[in-house]
């Protein structure tokens, strides 16, 4: 039983597995008081190892573009977004999701400082 075992843990461990990589630039957008959302030109990198076929999609807006992976890919996206909005990657025949990545929406706040003015006069 255990020698079942040991070599269908090996099975597994001979199966390579997909490395892909998504990345946003800038991964941040910070929205000040006076605008409710954030307009943003996104840089969007994506590597993978293989040769497959990947769709790019944002949650809540569709389908962006489709490409072939081994190759490194760079495209910018104008993004009109008033919360955080997650970028998908999946392979373009079964719909599985390889990689992911979320541009964060921020509401600045600036620190108010209470200035002390001190009453000793000596």
């Amino acid at each position: 039983m255990m020698q079942r075992f040991l070599l269908f843990f090996l099975a597994l461990l001979a199966i390579p597995a997909k490395a892909a990589e998504l990345q946003l630039t800038p991964s941040l957008c910070a929205v000040s008081e006076e605008e409710s959302s954030c307009n943003v030109s996104v840089k969007v990198r994506f590597t993978a190892d293989d040769s497959e076929r990947y769709c790019l999609s944002i949650m809540g807006k569709g389908l962006i573009r489709c490409f072939s992976g081994k190759t490194e890919k760079n495209l910018e996206v104008y993004i009109h977004a008033d919360h955080d909005t997650q970028f998908m990657v999946t392979e373009g025949e079964s719909g599985e999701r390889v990689a992911s990545a979320i541009l964060k929406v921020a509401q600045y706040q600036p620190k108010r400082h209470r200035r002390r003015y001190g009453w000793g006069l000596l």
